[in-house]
């Protein structure tokens, strides 16, 4: 059976939404792919904003969101997208944040699947600061690249 990866996943939605950042993906992905958790904190703290207008104002590269997103998504993925969505919003980044997935089955998703993915990918998004115009594109870009991964594996 052919598994899709965070990074794979990521690097799909980084080359759709923002084409400019994959020379430097390898390099600014990694620490969120490898330590999410770490790099999110230290995410968190860099973007952190004392004016108080949260952290998408302050994200100058979507490529740290993307990983951690595409991470929740393969880990949620890996559980069974369903019973991810099930425990609700809150849990579901509980238990994301705490165990992420290397790699997750690519299969036929049914149409409802793939809208529970982009619910988690979109709150995922918004929770790291993105904006909600900027979350909606990134959700859908997650849903397209596991689309794409499963039509088109590179």
């Amino acid at each position: 059976m052919t598994t899709v990866t965070a990074h794979d996943l990521a690097e799909r939605v980084v080359e759709a939404v923002a084409p400019a950042e994959l020379p430097s993906f390898a390099l600014v992905a990694a620490p969120y792919l490898d330590h999410p958790a770490r790099a999110e904190r230290a995410f968190r703290r860099f973007h952190d904003d004392p004016l108080g207008f949260g952290l998408g104002d302050a994200v100058e590269m979507i490529t740290p969101v993307v990983a951690l997103v595409s991470g929740s998504v393969i880990t949620a993925l890996s559980d069974g997208v369903g019973e991810a969505v099930k425990t609700g919003a809150g849990k579901v980044f509980r238990k994301l944040v705490k165990r992420r997935a290397v790699e997750a089955p690519v299969q036929e998703w049914s149409a409802d699947e793939l809208a529970r993915v982009r619910a988690i990918a979109l709150v995922r998004a918004k929770a790291l600061g993105v904006e909600e115009r900027q979350a909606e594109a990134l959700a859908d870009a997650i849903v397209v690249a596991l689309l794409l991964e499963r039509d088109d594996p590179r």
